[in-house]
């Protein structure tokens, strides 16, 4: 089902001109990160995530798309295929632990600009309507808020509270509004893609020292004292270890973080599939990026050739702050 999935969406991406990404390929029926698809257009960037049921999510991979999200300014598209009543409908959204998941039928409608309007909630949907082209409506009709509220069954402060829209109509409501009113512009389109994600990376508790290894934790020790700030992945579902970003308004203007980095340590060599994925990461996002390894790993000529920067654990030990740590990377 995922598979089948994944391979609509990527067709439907590739038809509306969009730049698509996966790592591996659409046979793995579950995968492990917290993207199943990324794809681009413009300057914008998107990961797709397909949840079978969205009402049995992993924690883990929910903190990992909302952080995610935030450090990369990227836009999460999450499918649903079902909750833990039924599979979910289209033209609707569904919101889960602040985030908007929807079908992929729906995603089709909005790559052919027919955004949902529906809002799910326990005992049916609500939807989203204009309320001052409603009270427009309205007074072009000469109906008063009276009239329209015994027609529709409710209260004059209900309706009241529909065109200043501090309330939602349910899908029944909403039907005898656009009846009433006659215009289909009442209701509103909801861009998923403009859904504020809540995540406040300055907030990030650091992992305690049992969640990292002994030579993850050096970094660590390394990191805080160039005076940076760093955000581990430590449960496998973003394929890069940790993002490394700066508190100064100056640098962050200069694009130079978020800074991605991969580390290998095991097995005296650069853990290939880590690297080739912060490749990929470094050249979607336009970012920096940096793999550190431990002092007795050699690297592979291939590698030497790419512009990822491989710093070994030692040369970190010398840097003393932030301003040496940025010449490091740019020499490397």
């Amino acid at each position: 089902m995922i598979e089948k999935i994944l391979q609509r969406i990527d067709l439907l991406l590739k038809k509306a001109n969009y730049e698509t990404l996966a790592l591996g390929n659409f046979a793995a029926k579950k995968s492990k990160f917290c993207f199943d698809l990324l794809f681009k257009k413009d300057d914008w960037v998107f990961s797709v995530k397909i949840f079978p049921n969205i009402d049995n999510l992993n924690p883990s991979v929910i903190r990992d798309i909302k952080s995610l999200s935030t450090i990369l300014k990227s836009k999460p598209l999450l499918i649903g295929i079902r909750n833990r009543y039924q599979k979910l409908e289209d033209n609707t959204i569904y919101i889960r632990e602040d985030l908007p998941f929807i079908t992929v039928n729906t995603f089709e409608n909005i790559l052919d600009n027919k955004y949902p309007h529906i809002l799910a909630r326990r005992g049916g949907g609500v939807v989203f309507l204009d309320g001052n082209l409603m009270k427009t409506l309205r007074e072009d009709h000469t109906i008063t808020r009276k009239e329209l509220s015994d027609k529709l069954g409710v209260t004059k402060r209900t309706l009241c509270a529909y065109e200043n829209e501090s309330m939602r109509p349910s899908e029944r409501i909403a039907k005898k509004i656009l009846e009433i009113l006659e215009d289909k512009d009442l209701f509103k389109k909801i861009n998923i893609f403009g859904w504020p994600i809540k995540d406040d990376i300055n907030n990030i508790e650091i992992l305690e020292g049992k969640e990292l290894s002994e030579f993850e934790t050096h970094v660590q020790d390394i990191i805080k004292d160039i005076g940076l700030s760093s955000y581990w992945y430590k449960k496998g579902s973003i394929p890069f270890k940790l993002s490394l970003y700066s508190t100064s308004d100056k640098i962050e203007s200069e694009g130079f973080y978020p800074l991605f980095s991969g580390i290998s340590e095991e097995q005296g060599k650069i853990n290939e599939m880590s690297f080739r994925c912060l490749k990929m990461f470094t050249e979607l996002f336009h970012k920096t990026s940096l793999f550190i390894i431990d002092n007795g790993i050699k690297i592979p000529e291939a590698f030497q050739k790419d512009k990822i920067p491989i710093v070994k654990i030692k040369k970190l030990e010398k840097v003393d702050d932030e301003e040496e740590f940025i010449e490091l990377i740019h020499e490397s």
